[in-house]
């Protein structure tokens, strides 16, 4: 793999941990074993933030996250936080979008730079996907998102902003990124092959990984899809791992891959099998 160490560019997404967490684990337990494990980069995703988020709002703790991050030097925090960006104006001086970006910007210790990461999960038809001209009809186009997303980053001048597709059509999320970085509001990709089948463009994984433009990449999540299910561990199934990571390599991708596996009762087992798994790719490739 190009440069740096893969092992050293390993992480996981706090929703693997959701059984732990629901049972009463903390989150700087659960962190710790991260350590522990060798793991050097975790997103903290919205509702599975333990006692580092109000329960009742699921809104994150800033004072909770300043802590948590000042801990673990070693650590590459990211913040994943839903906002229905593809649907309303965002609008960086409400409470809830404030909360959100002052937790991000609380992540940043040790030089780490701020990176609030974003989905819109309940967005499934996004005609705002289509450019203005296209959309004459609708009071939503694509520039209200990038206006959005260029909102949130001059919050976070230094830091990053980068967004997560789920239900939206790939066409059109690859135009919302090339619109938005042409026009300077450099919005990053946290990109997941496996959530291409939620939009119907599983198909075309292997072609819309190889057609990206790594500057464009954040991060990139790693889960499988095995009969029209995540499976709680790295394995052979619809999206074609070792051609992904492959591509990867040869566009000279050097960020982080992060495990973002189902939530299961033996979730360290699962990610030590997915590690091994992907060790054994990684193996072929070097």
């Amino acid at each position: 793999m190009v440069e740096n160490k893969f092992e050293d560019r390993l992480g996981l997404v706090s929703n693997c941990w959701k059984v732990q967490l629901d049972t009463g684990a903390s989150l700087t337990e659960l962190v710790d074993q991260a350590v522990n494990e060798g793991f050097r980069f975790v997103e903290l995703r919205q509702g599975c933030l333990g006692d580092c988020e109000d329960l009742e709002s699921r809104l994150p703790l800033p004072h909770r996250l300043k802590e948590l991050a000042e801990r673990f030097s070693e650590i590459t925090f990211d913040l994943a936080v839903e906002l229905p960006v593809f649907s309303e104006t965002i609008h960086t001086s409400l409470e809830t979008v404030d909360t959100m970006l002052r937790s991000a910007k609380a992540l940043s210790a040790h030089g780490h730079p701020a990176h609030l990461r974003i989905v819109d999960p309940g967005s499934k038809n996004v005609p705002c996907m289509r450019s203005a001209g296209e959309n004459a009809g609708s009071r939503f186009c694509l520039q209200d998102v990038v206006d959005s997303l260029s909102n949130l980053k001059t919050r976070i001048p230094t830091g990053i902003v980068s967004v997560e597709h789920s239900f939206q059509p790939w066409t059109g999320f690859r135009t919302l990124l090339e619109v938005a970085n042409s026009s300077g509001s450099n919005v990053r990709l946290c990109y997941d092959p496996c959530n291409l089948w939620l939009a119907g463009d599983g198909e075309e994984a292997n072609e819309i990984t190889a057609s990206l433009p790594v500057d464009w990449l954040s991060m990139v999540h790693l889960k499988q899809r095995v009969g029209n299910l995540v499976s709680p561990r790295l394995e052979p199934g619809e999206v074609n791992l070792p051609r992904q990571l492959n591509l990867l390599n040869d566009a000279q991708y050097t960020g982080p891959f992060l495990f973002e596996t189902t939530p299961s009762e033996e979730v360290w087992k699962c990610l030590r099998d997915s590690r091994l798994y992907l060790a054994s790719i990684v193996h072929e490739l070097c």
